[in-house]
Parts: C-alpha cells; structure tokens; sequence
C-alpha cells in the first residue's frame, strides 16, 4: 500500500509539472467583453512569446440546434466562464468555458435566433486578440444627436445594462427559510454557489442631461450642463405672459430647483423638475415670446436669448460657414434636409403655429451655396439677421411633424418632417448626401494627430511632484517616434510643455484633416484604489479605433482592464477624424504611480498604442 501511495504521489508530480509547463506556453484568455452597440465579442490575452495565435479558429456551424461553436487550442481561461443571456433578436446566447484541460482547448458557443443567418458570423484576429462579429457593421461619419422634436415621445429613453445576481430558491428544501438567511448573511457558502444566477437587465436611466448650473447676464440666460439636451415645442401662458419649455431625459440639480431668477426689471426666469425625468423652464416676462432656446454645438450648453438681442454677437469666439445643403428621401412620408458648416455652429430653434425658424447666429452665408437646391423644402429660405448671421425658415401649418438632430461634431444639422403623402422629385434631380471617406493624401501616406493631455499652465493630474502633463508629453513623442518609422505622417499638437486650449487641439487637427486623432491622458482619482487602462471614443466612426488600441494595450501592458467607454470628452467630440483618448495608468495609485515613471512602462505604453494603430489601419 504504501508503494502504491509513494507512486501516485509521483505520477500527481508528474502531472502538475507537465501541465504547468503546458500552461506557461499557452495563450492566457484574460477577459472576454461584449460590445451592444455593434455587436462584437472580442476575446483578450496578453501577448505571448511562446505561443501565436498564427491561425484563426474554424467555425462550426450545428444548424439543426441553432448554434455555431469554435475552439481556440492551446489556450487556458484565466478569467471565469462567461455565460451572456442577450436581449437580441438575432444572437441569444454565447458561452465562453474551458472545454478540456490536456489537450487545452476553450470553446466559445453562440446560440442564434431561427431567422439570423449564421454565415454573418466572422472571426478576426489581432496579435493574440479575437474578435467575433455577428453582423456587417456600417459606421458613419457622423454620430447624429437628437435636439429638438415636435412629439414627446419621440424622445428615446436611455437605457443602460446591468448585471445583477439574483437569488434562486429551490420549493423542494425542508428549510427554505433558514437557506434564504445564510444566503443573505453569506453563511452559507454552498447555498451561496449554487442558488445565485447572472442576468443582465435594461434599465431607463433617468436623464441624458444634468443641469448644474445657470447663468444670467442683459437678455441672455446661460444653462449648462452635462450630457446631451432635447428640447420640444414651447408652452405659451397669460396672466402673466409666460413661456415654458420642457427639456426630456433632463434632471435639474435640486439647488437650483423652483428657485425665481431675475433677468430683468419685470422679467425672471425659473427651472423646475416638472417630473421624474422633465425639466421645465419658464420664463416670465411681457416680452416672453421673444426668448428662445439655442444650443452650442456640444449640445451641453444650452442660452435663452432674446431674438431681437444685439447681445447674440458676444456668445460666440470663431464664425462658420455653410458649405452644403442635400436632401434625403427617408420614404414617401418622411425626408430630411441636411446642412453642413465649417466650424460647429450656434443655433436658436423657434417652433410656431406658421412653422420653424432656425437661428444660425454665427454663420456666415457662402455664396456658392444656393438654398434652392433643397428640392423638398420647397418653402425654404434663408433670410440675413440685421444683428448677424442668418435665420432658415420653413413653412408649415402644423400638419407635419418636425425633428432636429446635430452630428457629434456640431458642424452638421439634419431637419425631418414627416407627414402626409409627399409629391417625390424626380429621382434624377435628388442631390445624394456627399459620402465621408478616409481622406486620400497625395503622398500616400496615412496622416495622425497625436495630442499630448494638457501642458504649459495646465498641469493635469499631480501626486508627489509628478505632473500628468509630463508623462503624456514623454509618451507621446515615443509614439511618435515609432510610427514614423512605420511610414506614418505624424503631427503632435504641442511639442513641447506650452499651454495648449482645447478648441487649439481641434483647430490643430481639423487644418491637417488627419487620419485619425489620438489624445494621450493619465488618469486620476480621489481614491488611491482605481488603476489600469481604459480607452474613450464618442463618434461611431472612432470605435473600431478604441477597440483596436485598446487591445492592442492590453496585451503590451501589465495593468488592469478597466474597458471602452463612450464619453463626450471635448477633443474627441469636435474632431471630424476617428477620434479617441486613452487613460494610460493612474497617477493616484501609488503602485502604478512608480511604473508609469519607469522607462520600461513608458516604453511599453508606446509600443501598445503605436502597435494599434498600425493594426487599425492594417484592417
């Protein structure tokens, strides 16, 4: 017996060692997320350098059980077996598991609907990266805002997808009660294991706008806020005059709430919550129709202004021009007009009984630009404002339904009406929208903005005397560096530590009409917790992009994933070219403080995010 024991004692020895040497070439599986918005898996691991991803693993297509499965050999699954329930018409399931230890192989099975076409399926690889796509992906140029509509509800909600663990209680225990308890308290750690599940829910966030401050000077009222505002048709009141704008989605911070400002003698102005998610500004004044809402281009500061003001003049630093008016035919009830500018613009909207004036107070008209190419607003036109700019105004009687929407980049407005049966123009005369593709430079070469966060005065993020400006500035020129020996064009929006304005960096970019634009940050937070990586785009055209670096990051640096998000950072938002900020580290965890001084940590940062790019465009 007690051979018997010495030898498998032995032949166990044996066993671990063997794995653990299979472990350490293989590819080390370190998260796998899932991307709503455009349906894509992608499968993260840490570069390897002795083991490749060289081949793409073959899908298996089970049509008689509705699902396709692959498997990724010689791999481990380093994080915990993912099971996502999806609220999606064509992809129900997918499940990520080690499918066997010796060979090591993790298998991926997707669950499809009936009618979705497994074919769409499509694996892509970067480095030791997979993506999986379940449907072709178009992306735009241009991600268009909602900002102003007639009908309520046309006004989306905002949902937001959450996981949530939800307790699963068996009717067949003797002693249910005593089982729910330990699971509360965490007593009972098989309980806990076994009657829990993952599911994922859509919740309706309360706002997409957040109203924290307001401002009044001569016949001008300033609300600023965070998020995105939609405004909607104007409420008219007497006695006294008064008039009443509700802004969906919005909440209004409680300081501020059903407090009386005034604007000026026998004029006021007061912001309520008039629901959950409605925020109602009125305005008191025996002039009270003159006062309409009008927003900046970042749809996040929003002026009240009178219309008949010369004050319009002061509310704006750059003027635009207005390069292209096209129609688009939705169907035969609904089209759009489409107006394209050369710089973000200040807009008023003022929607009436005879129809919609739009305020274009910083455009300037260009002449080569005839209104009448618009073949569908027949009814339009554009009239010069005595106290500058333009006002577009369209004809209606209130028979038709109207809605504004702003492209990401404030340079674009999209007017639709929909309605009765419309007469079509002829086909032939339609002016299709100009398409916006990677612009082609003469040399052949791919341009790239690099813009390293903050300089000169603005400091950035500062713990123990080392300054975020710093960092951004080293890391970027190594970036630099890198992809010009690759061939790339590259253009830094300061060089050196100068002091450089935001509106500058967009200024600096759009001139060049790069490529793409990528702003280096590091990160901070008033907890020392917080550390690792993260990528934020906002356009639809800047995702493939995040996603692309943001891998490439990830398998280059040691550090944690803290993922991809949509943000309305301004350089992101107000550039035409993909465009995407990275957080490299945080300066407020002292652990990750100390490596992202180290050259090896520098270093690595820059080869990740030039590798990255160079994969964006190899794709």
């Amino acid at each position: 017996m007690k051979k018997f024991i010495i030898k498998l004692l032995c032949l166990i020895a044996f066993i671990l060692f063997f794995v653990s040497n299979t472990f350490a070439a293989d590819l080390g599986i370190t998260s796998v997320t899932y991307d709503n918005s455009s349906s894509f898996l992608t499968i993260n691991s840490l570069d390897n350098d002795d083991f490749k991803l060289n081949t793409l693993p073959k899908l298996i297509i089970l049509e008689d059980e509705q699902k396709a499965y692959f498997d990724i050999n010689s791999s481990i699954l380093k994080c915990s077996p993912q099971e996502l329930i999806l609220n999606s018409t064509d992809i129900k399931e997918i499940k990520v598991k080690q499918f066997s230890l010796n060979p090591n192989i993790v298998r991926v099975v997707i669950s499809y609907s009936q009618n979705y076409d497994p074919k769409n399926i499509k694996l892509l690889q970067v480095n030791n990266t997979l993506y999986v796509r379940f449907k072709p992906t178009k992306i735009s140029n241009y991600y268009f805002q909602h900002i102003y509509s007639d009908t309520i509800d046309a006004i989306s909600n905002i949902y937001e997808t959450i996981s949530i663990q939800t307790p699963v209680y068996s009717p067949s225990k003797t002693n249910e009660i005593l089982d729910r308890i330990n699971s509360a308290f965490n007593l009972d750690d098989k309980s806990n294991e076994n009657n829990f599940i993952l599911s994922k829910k859509n919740l309706i966030l309360p706002s997409k706008y957040y109203i924290n401050n307001i401002n009044i000077k001569p016949e001008v009222i300033h609300i600023n806020g965070i998020g995105s505002a939609t405004l909607s048709k104007p409420i008219k009141l007497s006695n006294p005059t008064r008039i009443a704008y509700d802004i969906r989605s919005t909440v209004v911070n409680p300081v501020l709430r059903n407090n009386e400002f005034e604007i000026a003698q026998g004029e006021s102005i007061k912001i309520g919550q008039f629901d959950r998610n409605t925020a109602r500004v009125v305005i008191t004044s025996p002039n009270a129709q003159n006062y309409i809402p009008a927003l900046y281009g970042d749809t996040q500061h929003l002026v009240f202004i009178n219309k008949n003001s010369t004050n319009s003049q002061n509310l704006f630093n750059a003027k635009s021009t207005l390069n292209n008016i096209s129609d688009e035919i939705n169907d035969d009830k609904t089209h759009s007009m489409k107006l394209v500018f050369s710089k973000p613009i200040l807009y008023g909207v003022e929607r009436n009984s005879d129809g919609l004036e739009i305020y274009l107070f910083n455009v300037e008209k260009s002449s080569s630009v005839n209104l009448k190419k618009s073949l569908i607003f027949d009814n339009a036109n554009l009239i010069a404002l005595k106290t500058g700019g333009f006002k577009l105004t369209i004809t209606d009687k209130g028979e038709n339904t109207l809605d504004i929407h702003t492209g990401a980049d404030g340079k674009t407005l999209r007017i639709k009406e929909k309605g009765n049966r419309i007469q079509l123009p002829n086909k032939a005369e339609i002016i299709t929208p100009p398409i916006v593709t990677t612009p082609q430079k003469t040399n052949g070469k791919y341009y790239i903005v690099l813009d390293p966060g903050h300089g000169g005065s603005d400091c950035g993020a500062i713990r123990n005397n080392i300054y975020e400006k710093t960092i951004t500035l080293d890391v970027s020129k190594r970036v630099a560096d890198l992809l010009r020996k690759k061939g790339y064009e590259v253009k830094m929006t300061r060089e050196t530590d100068t002091t450089v304005s935001l509106q500058d960096r967009v200024e600096f970019s759009e001139n060049l009409d790069p490529d793409i634009f990528v702003s280096i940050h590091v990160n901070s937070s008033n907890s020392e917790a917080p550390n690792g990586l993260e990528t934020h785009y906002y356009k639809d055209n800047s995702l493939q992009l995040a996603k692309t670096v943001h891998a490439s990051m990830l398998n280059h640096i040691s550090a944690n994933n803290r993922g991809l998000f949509k943000s309305k950072f301004y350089v992101i938002n107000h550039t035409t070219a993909p465009a995407i900020l990275v957080e490299i580290g945080f300066l407020s965890n002292p652990t990750e403080r100390a490596q992202l001084v180290t050259e090896s940590r520098k270093q690595a940062t820059a080869k990740a995010i030039a590798e990255g790019i160079n994969d964006y465009f190899k794709k």
